[in-house]
């Protein structure tokens, strides 16, 4: 009967509209414009004075006139400082049990809640286009503060945009990406292909277009180009400087894979840490010294610098691990 055809088509373009339309939409924000944190239950409640180390609360702004709040912590010795950047819907006590790490090598910490993230104010989350900005502006406060080489650490988002940070700014003396993406399209769709294998039902949901409808709604909501987030170009800035790209062996969300094409890209002065695992951002806790001892060789590549006989011994040295 008519009708009957009728509610089916009703039906028809009722499913279509959810999935190609509200539904992305409906990511697009959660993505970009709603601000919360994951519980860090390894870490709630530390600070800097959890390991008698000395701290400042501070506040610096990115070029776009965002404030952002971070932990300063001076090292007695001011060899350089690295500038700590934490991962999605996180916050600045996520990098903070690598503080006292660094403290005991000598060197400052500066420790920062990304834009939309922990104190800081802003208004979205932009996936490493504005969070660089932020980057380079932790950086400048860094060098206002002590003089020195400055590095740079990140985690997941962190990683992303440490990477942006210094293809844009080469006096970046090195750098740290743990479990970084290869751009934001790329993650996307990897993460949309993990969520439709949750459960039966989520395979209706097709990977194309709707990953494609997520980034565009992500860029709309967030104010931004996704296109833009381009991790592995960014790498290829990144070459004769000391890199370390570091993953966690059985990383769903990041392969790692990824730390090999970011190093591929980067150039024979970076390495690839692989840490056994299945943690999203755990590295450190399930490989602390191997992770603490490629750190320090980017450090003391970072302080030799480009031009000295240890940074070409490091540089001489810098092979990956056999890509799977």
């Amino acid at each position: 009967m008519w009708w009957t055809k009728r509610v089916l088509s009703l039906v028809l373009v009722g499913i279509l509209v959810f999935l190609f339309g509200w539904m992305p939409y409906w990511l697009g924000g959660i993505a970009t414009t709603r601000k919360f944190q994951f519980p860090d239950k390894e870490n709630t409640g530390l600070s800097p004075a959890s390991f008698d180390l000395a701290s400042e609360d501070v506040a610096f702004r990115s070029p776009d006139g965002v404030e952002l709040k971070g932990w300063w912590v001076p090292a007695p010795e001011g060899k350089g400082s690295v500038v700590l950047a934490h991962g999605l819907n996180r916050s600045r006590i996520e990098m903070v049990r690598k503080a006292p790490f660094l403290h005991r090598l000598g060197w400052n910490a500066l420790l920062f809640d990304m834009r939309h993230h922990g104190l800081s104010s802003g208004e979205a989350t932009t996936f490493g286009d504005r969070e660089k900005d932020d980057v380079r502006a932790a950086v400048a406060y860094a060098r206002s503060r002590a003089p020195g080489p400055v590095v740079v650490w990140g985690v997941s988002l962190g990683a992303a945009s440490v990477i942006l940070a210094a293809a844009d700014d080469p006096t970046v003396a090195g750098i740290v990406g743990d479990s970084s993406y290869l751009s934001l399209a790329d993650t996307v769709r990897h993460h949309l292909r993990i969520f439709r294998g949750f459960r039966w039902w989520a395979r209706i949901v097709p990977s194309w277009p709707t990953a494609d409808a997520v980034l565009f709604w992500m860029g709309r909501r967030g104010g931004f180009h996704p296109e833009a987030i381009d991790v592995r170009a960014a790498a290829a800035r990144l070459t004769g400087r000391p890199v370390v790209f570091v993953a966690n062996t059985e990383d769903r969300r990041m392969p790692k894979e990824i730390a090999f094409e970011l190093k591929e890209a980067a150039g024979d002065t970076a390495t690839v840490l692989l840490v056994p695992g299945k943690s999203h951002g755990g590295a450190w806790r399930d490989g602390t010294a191997a992770y603490e001892a490629a750190v320090t060789r980017v450090l003391d590549a970072a302080v030799a610098g480009p031009g000295a006989p240890r940074f070409a011994a490091v540089r001489a040295g810098a092979q990956a691990p056999q890509k799977p």
